[in-house]
Protein backbone atom coordinates (compact mmCIF):
# COMPACT_ATOMS: atom_id res chain seq x y z
CA UNK A 1 0.00 0.00 0.00
CA UNK A 2 0.94 3.47 -1.09
CA UNK A 3 2.39 6.02 1.79
CA UNK A 4 -0.32 9.00 2.12
CA UNK A 5 0.68 11.91 1.11
CA UNK A 6 0.99 15.03 3.35
CA UNK A 7 -0.12 18.21 2.51
CA UNK A 8 -1.74 21.19 3.69
CA UNK A 9 -3.69 24.71 2.83
CA UNK A 10 -5.48 27.55 4.28
CA UNK A 11 -8.57 29.16 3.77
CA UNK A 12 -8.41 33.20 3.63
CA UNK A 13 -11.65 35.41 4.38
CA UNK A 14 -12.36 38.76 3.98
CA UNK A 15 -15.76 40.84 4.08
CA UNK A 16 -15.60 43.65 0.94
CA UNK A 17 -19.05 45.92 0.71
CA UNK A 18 -20.57 43.58 3.52
CA UNK A 19 -20.20 40.31 1.51
CA UNK A 20 -17.97 37.74 2.57
CA UNK A 21 -15.27 36.59 -0.16
CA UNK A 22 -12.87 33.53 0.19
CA UNK A 23 -9.60 33.54 -1.97
CA UNK A 24 -9.16 30.62 -4.24
CA UNK A 25 -6.32 29.50 -7.04
CA UNK A 26 -6.31 28.10 -10.43
CA UNK A 27 -3.77 25.46 -11.73
CA UNK A 28 -3.77 25.34 -15.34
CA UNK A 29 -2.41 22.08 -15.39
CA UNK A 30 -5.87 20.62 -14.29
CA UNK A 31 -8.11 24.00 -14.62
CA UNK A 32 -9.40 23.81 -11.52
CA UNK A 33 -10.37 25.95 -8.41
CA UNK A 34 -9.55 25.24 -5.07
CA UNK A 35 -8.05 26.59 -1.95
CA UNK A 36 -4.08 26.88 -1.69
CA UNK A 37 -2.66 23.89 -0.34
CA UNK A 38 0.37 21.78 -1.41
CA UNK A 39 2.74 18.78 0.09
CA UNK A 40 4.65 18.76 2.98
CA UNK A 41 8.39 18.87 2.63
CA UNK A 42 10.07 16.07 4.59
CA UNK A 43 10.26 16.64 8.49
CA UNK A 44 7.92 19.91 7.98
CA UNK A 45 5.10 20.47 10.32
CA UNK A 46 1.74 20.80 8.65
CA UNK A 47 0.97 23.91 9.80
CA UNK A 48 4.58 25.21 8.30
CA UNK A 49 3.13 23.65 5.41
CA UNK A 50 0.14 25.38 4.91
CA UNK A 51 1.25 29.14 6.06
CA UNK A 52 4.48 28.30 3.34
CA UNK A 53 2.16 27.27 0.69
CA UNK A 54 -0.47 30.19 1.05
CA UNK A 55 2.76 32.41 0.73
CA UNK A 56 3.70 30.35 -2.26
CA UNK A 57 0.79 30.43 -4.32
CA UNK A 58 -0.60 33.61 -3.27
CA UNK A 59 1.84 36.14 -2.15
CA UNK A 60 -0.09 36.84 1.51
CA UNK A 61 1.40 36.27 4.51
CA UNK A 62 -1.31 34.56 6.92
CA UNK A 63 -1.71 34.27 10.69
CA UNK A 64 -2.57 30.97 11.88
CA UNK A 65 -6.07 30.31 13.22
CA UNK A 66 -8.15 27.06 14.30
CA UNK A 67 -8.19 23.72 12.00
CA UNK A 68 -10.82 23.25 9.73
CA UNK A 69 -12.01 19.54 7.90
CA UNK A 70 -9.52 17.54 6.29
CA UNK A 71 -10.22 15.94 3.11
CA UNK A 72 -8.60 12.61 2.11
CA UNK A 73 -8.38 11.19 -2.07
CA UNK A 74 -6.28 9.54 -4.32
CA UNK A 75 -3.89 12.07 -5.89
CA UNK A 76 -3.22 11.79 -10.37
CA UNK A 77 -0.32 8.81 -9.68
CA UNK A 78 -2.77 6.95 -7.97
CA UNK A 79 -1.35 7.67 -4.18
CA UNK A 80 -4.11 8.64 -1.40
CA UNK A 81 -3.43 12.03 -0.20
CA UNK A 82 -4.46 13.45 3.22
CA UNK A 83 -4.95 17.16 3.02
CA UNK A 84 -5.20 19.71 6.35
CA UNK A 85 -6.76 22.90 6.18
CA UNK A 86 -6.67 25.64 8.44
CA UNK A 87 -8.73 29.12 8.57
CA UNK A 88 -5.76 31.97 8.03
CA UNK A 89 -5.78 35.69 8.54
CA UNK A 90 -4.05 37.73 5.95
CA UNK A 91 -1.72 40.48 7.17
CA UNK A 92 -3.85 43.40 5.62
CA UNK A 93 -1.88 43.64 2.79
CA UNK A 94 -2.74 42.44 -1.17
CA UNK A 95 0.31 40.57 -1.43
CA UNK A 96 2.37 40.25 -3.75
CA UNK A 97 0.93 37.37 -6.52
CA UNK A 98 3.05 36.39 -9.42
CA UNK A 99 1.44 34.26 -11.59
CA UNK A 100 3.46 31.23 -12.86
CA UNK A 101 2.93 27.63 -14.17
CA UNK A 102 1.62 25.79 -11.17
CA UNK A 103 -0.51 28.60 -10.05
CA UNK A 104 -1.74 31.48 -13.28
CA UNK A 105 -4.11 33.63 -11.04
CA UNK A 106 -5.88 33.96 -7.66
CA UNK A 107 -9.62 35.14 -7.32
CA UNK A 108 -11.39 36.56 -4.84
CA UNK A 109 -15.01 34.94 -4.58
CA UNK A 110 -18.25 35.42 -2.57
CA UNK A 111 -18.58 32.57 -0.71
CA UNK A 112 -22.76 32.70 -1.46
CA UNK A 113 -21.18 31.68 -5.22
CA UNK A 114 -17.98 29.85 -3.97
CA UNK A 115 -20.30 26.67 -3.49
CA UNK A 116 -20.30 26.31 -7.22
CA UNK A 117 -16.97 27.97 -8.10
CA UNK A 118 -15.22 25.35 -6.44
CA UNK A 119 -13.96 22.05 -8.64
CA UNK A 120 -14.13 19.78 -6.18
CA UNK A 121 -16.82 18.63 -4.05
CA UNK A 122 -14.38 17.74 -1.08
CA UNK A 123 -13.62 21.39 -0.83
CA UNK A 124 -17.20 22.64 -0.14
CA UNK A 125 -17.41 20.67 3.39
CA UNK A 126 -13.97 22.82 4.06
CA UNK A 127 -15.37 26.29 2.80
CA UNK A 128 -18.78 25.55 5.08
CA UNK A 129 -16.34 24.70 8.37
CA UNK A 130 -14.19 28.30 7.43
CA UNK A 131 -17.37 30.46 7.30
CA UNK A 132 -19.01 28.92 10.13
CA UNK A 133 -15.73 30.52 11.53
CA UNK A 134 -17.10 34.08 10.88
CA UNK A 135 -20.42 34.11 12.33
CA UNK A 136 -20.85 35.91 15.83
CA UNK A 137 -20.60 34.09 19.31
CA UNK A 138 -23.74 35.29 22.00
CA UNK A 139 -21.61 35.05 25.34
CA UNK A 140 -24.94 35.05 27.99
CA UNK A 141 -24.36 35.39 31.66
CA UNK A 142 -27.27 32.79 33.40
CA UNK A 143 -30.53 34.99 34.18
CA UNK A 144 -31.50 35.63 37.86
CA UNK A 145 -31.11 32.50 40.10
CA UNK A 146 -31.75 31.46 43.56
CA UNK A 147 -28.82 32.78 46.65
CA UNK A 148 -26.39 30.27 46.69
CA UNK A 149 -26.05 31.27 50.54
CA UNK A 150 -29.62 29.90 51.00
CA UNK A 151 -30.20 26.87 48.68
CA UNK A 152 -29.45 23.88 50.50
CA UNK A 153 -29.00 21.47 47.58
CA UNK A 154 -26.30 20.39 44.86
CA UNK A 155 -25.14 23.75 43.53
CA UNK A 156 -25.48 22.47 39.81
CA UNK A 157 -29.19 22.28 40.14
CA UNK A 158 -29.95 25.77 41.56
CA UNK A 159 -32.69 27.18 39.67
CA UNK A 160 -33.74 30.06 38.42
CA UNK A 161 -35.96 32.36 40.12
CA UNK A 162 -39.27 33.91 39.13
CA UNK A 163 -37.53 36.85 37.60
CA UNK A 164 -34.63 35.01 36.12
CA UNK A 165 -37.38 32.88 34.08
CA UNK A 166 -38.86 36.08 32.77
CA UNK A 167 -35.32 37.11 31.85
CA UNK A 168 -34.93 33.78 30.07
CA UNK A 169 -38.14 34.57 27.90
CA UNK A 170 -36.94 37.64 27.09
CA UNK A 171 -33.85 36.38 25.53
CA UNK A 172 -35.43 34.17 23.23
CA UNK A 173 -37.72 36.64 22.53
CA UNK A 174 -34.70 38.75 21.55
CA UNK A 175 -33.16 35.59 19.34
CA UNK A 176 -36.84 34.95 17.69
CA UNK A 177 -36.01 36.92 14.41
CA UNK A 178 -31.50 35.78 14.49
CA UNK A 179 -30.48 32.15 12.85
CA UNK A 180 -28.58 30.34 15.53
CA UNK A 181 -26.80 27.45 15.04
CA UNK A 182 -26.15 25.68 18.43
CA UNK A 183 -26.97 26.45 21.87
CA UNK A 184 -24.52 25.55 24.30
CA UNK A 185 -24.77 25.74 28.29
CA UNK A 186 -22.48 24.87 31.27
CA UNK A 187 -23.97 21.76 32.86
CA UNK A 188 -25.32 24.04 36.31
CA UNK A 189 -29.65 24.08 35.98
CA UNK A 190 -29.58 28.18 36.01
CA UNK A 191 -27.41 27.89 32.68
CA UNK A 192 -29.31 25.16 31.29
CA UNK A 193 -32.57 26.41 32.14
CA UNK A 194 -31.51 30.43 30.48
CA UNK A 195 -31.43 29.11 27.14
CA UNK A 196 -34.15 26.61 26.99
CA UNK A 197 -36.83 28.83 25.38
CA UNK A 198 -34.27 29.76 23.03
CA UNK A 199 -33.18 26.34 21.98
CA UNK A 200 -36.91 25.22 21.78
CA UNK A 201 -37.99 28.04 19.44
CA UNK A 202 -35.09 27.41 16.92
CA UNK A 203 -35.56 23.26 16.99
CA UNK A 204 -32.38 22.66 18.57
CA UNK A 205 -31.21 20.64 21.90
CA UNK A 206 -28.96 22.40 24.23
CA UNK A 207 -25.41 21.09 24.33
CA UNK A 208 -24.08 20.80 27.71
CA UNK A 209 -20.62 20.96 27.50
CA UNK A 210 -17.63 21.05 30.47
CA UNK A 211 -15.67 23.94 29.66
CA UNK A 212 -18.63 26.21 30.14
CA UNK A 213 -18.67 25.16 33.59
CA UNK A 214 -17.94 27.46 36.23
CA UNK A 215 -14.50 27.69 37.28
CA UNK A 216 -12.72 27.12 34.07
CA UNK A 217 -10.14 28.97 32.97
CA UNK A 218 -10.39 31.90 30.74
CA UNK A 219 -7.95 31.05 28.05
CA UNK A 220 -9.53 27.47 27.65
CA UNK A 221 -13.30 29.00 26.95
CA UNK A 222 -11.73 30.91 24.83
CA UNK A 223 -9.73 28.40 22.58
CA UNK A 224 -12.99 26.55 22.38
CA UNK A 225 -14.93 29.60 21.20
CA UNK A 226 -12.22 30.47 18.85
CA UNK A 227 -13.25 27.30 16.96
CA UNK A 228 -16.82 27.10 17.50
CA UNK A 229 -18.98 27.46 14.60
CA UNK A 230 -21.37 29.76 14.65
CA UNK A 231 -24.03 31.43 15.06
CA UNK A 232 -23.92 30.14 18.46
CA UNK A 233 -25.40 30.88 21.99
CA UNK A 234 -23.36 29.76 24.75
CA UNK A 235 -25.18 30.06 28.47
CA UNK A 236 -22.27 30.29 31.27
CA UNK A 237 -21.57 31.96 34.83
CA UNK A 238 -20.68 35.57 36.24
CA UNK A 239 -16.31 33.88 36.56
CA UNK A 240 -16.70 32.63 32.93
CA UNK A 241 -18.03 35.75 31.17
CA UNK A 242 -16.28 38.01 32.51
CA UNK A 243 -12.73 36.13 31.97
CA UNK A 244 -13.49 35.54 28.47
CA UNK A 245 -14.00 38.82 27.62
CA UNK A 246 -10.89 39.79 29.57
CA UNK A 247 -8.79 37.59 27.56
CA UNK A 248 -9.90 38.87 24.12
CA UNK A 249 -9.55 42.34 25.37
CA UNK A 250 -6.01 41.62 26.13
CA UNK A 251 -5.59 40.07 23.00
CA UNK A 252 -6.69 43.45 21.20
CA UNK A 253 -10.41 42.84 20.64
CA UNK A 254 -12.18 46.04 20.50
CA UNK A 255 -14.88 46.48 23.47
CA UNK A 256 -17.93 48.39 22.58
CA UNK A 257 -20.15 49.14 25.92
CA UNK A 258 -19.25 49.19 29.50
CA UNK A 259 -17.13 45.95 31.37
CA UNK A 260 -20.46 44.40 32.77
CA UNK A 261 -22.26 41.50 33.06
CA UNK A 262 -25.33 41.24 34.68
CA UNK A 263 -27.62 38.35 35.17
CA UNK A 264 -29.14 37.79 31.61
CA UNK A 265 -27.01 40.46 30.09
CA UNK A 266 -24.74 39.27 26.96
CA UNK A 267 -21.81 39.59 25.06
CA UNK A 268 -21.96 39.22 21.90
CA UNK A 269 -18.50 38.33 19.81
CA UNK A 270 -18.34 39.44 15.94
CA UNK A 271 -15.73 37.41 13.55
CA UNK A 272 -16.11 39.19 10.49
CA UNK A 273 -13.13 37.32 8.76
CA UNK A 274 -13.11 34.39 11.07
CA UNK A 275 -11.43 36.17 13.47
CA UNK A 276 -12.57 38.10 16.60
CA UNK A 277 -13.18 41.51 15.19
CA UNK A 278 -15.34 43.34 18.09
CA UNK A 279 -17.29 42.21 21.46
CA UNK A 280 -20.18 44.31 21.89
CA UNK A 281 -22.48 44.48 25.67
CA UNK A 282 -26.00 44.36 25.60
CA UNK A 283 -27.85 44.68 28.35
CA UNK A 284 -30.48 42.05 30.05
CA UNK A 285 -33.71 41.94 29.12
CA UNK A 286 -36.63 43.55 31.07
CA UNK A 287 -37.78 41.49 33.41
CA UNK A 288 -40.60 43.03 35.79
CA UNK A 289 -43.24 40.77 36.23
CA UNK A 290 -46.64 41.82 35.27
CA UNK A 291 -48.86 44.15 37.58
CA UNK A 292 -51.94 42.67 39.32
CA UNK A 293 -55.02 42.87 37.17
CA UNK A 294 -52.44 44.50 34.36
Amino acid sequence: MSEVVRAAGGVILRRREGALQTLLVHRPRYDDLTFPKGKALDGEDDRDTALREVVEETGLRCRLGPELVSTSYTDPRGRPKEVRYWLLGADGSEGSFVPGEEIDRVVWVDVAAAGTTLTYERDRAVLDAATGLAQPVFLIRHAKAGSREHWRGDDELRPLTGKGIRQAEGIASAFADRPVAAVLSSPSARCVQTVEALARHHGLEVRVVPWLAEGTEASVVRDEVLRLAGPAVLSSHGDVIPGIVRVLADDGVPLHGPAAWKKGSLWVLDRDDGFPSALRYIPPPRDRAPRAGG
